[in-house]
C-alpha cells in the first residue's frame, strides 16, 4: 500500500513540546493526539459509503504519539485499502498469474486523484475535521499549559 499523508501545521507545537518535555508533561500531548486520531478514525468510518469502503475502514486506528497524529489502516488482511480509500483505474488490460488478459481494478470506485481531493472516506474526514482538530489542540494546550502554570 502506498503511505500518504496530510499535514495540517500547528505553528509552535515543535517549541511546546519540548518545553512539555521538560515539564515532563509529553503523555497530555500523546493523549491529545490519540482523541485526534480518533476523531478521524469516526469520521472517516461514517464517511465510508460502499461495502469495501466500509470493510477497510474498520482496520483504521489511531495511535498515540508525542510528535504527530497517526491513523493507521490496510494491512495484510485489508491489502484492498488503498484502492478503496483512492480508487483505482477502471477497465485497466491486466494479465493475471495465469499469463491470461482480463479487464480490472473494477472492483474499486474511479481513480480520485493524489492532490487535495484525493479519497473517499479517510481523507475527506480529515478534510471535513480540520478547524474541530485546530479547536481540539486550542483546548488542550490551554489545559495542559494550565497545568505546568496554574497561576
Amino acid at each position: 500500500m502506498t503511505s500518504k499523508s496530510i499535514t495540517l501545521k500547528i505553528t509552535g507545537m515543535d517549541a511546546l513540546r519540548k518545553e512539555l518535555k521538560k515539564l515532563d508533561l509529553t503523555d497530555d500531548l500523546k493523549d491529545v493526539n490519540k482523541e485526534v486520531g480518533e476523531i478521524v478514525v469516526r469520521a472517516a468510518k461514517f464517511k465510508a459509503t460502499t461495502r469495501l469502503q466500509q470493510k477497510a475502514a474498520k482496520s483504521l486506528k489511531s495511535g498515540r504519539q508525542l510528535r504527530k497524529v497517526v491513523v493507521t489502516g490496510g494491512g495484510a488482511r485489508f491489502p484492498f485499502f488503498g484502492g478503496a480509500e483512492f480508487g483505482a483505474k477502471r477497465n485497466q488490460s491486466r494479465v493475471g498469474p495465469s499469463g491470461r488478459s482480463y479487464t480490472g481494478h473494477n472492483q474499486f470506485e474511479g481513480w480520485r486523484g493524489n492532490d487535495r481531493n484525493a479519497g473517499y472516506f479517510l481523507y475527506p474526514a480529515i478534510r471535513a475535521n480540520e478547524a474541530r482538530i485546530i479547536e481540539v489542540y486550542g483546548d488542550a494546550i490551554e489545559r495542559i499549559t494550565g497545568k505546568a502554570f496554574p497561576n
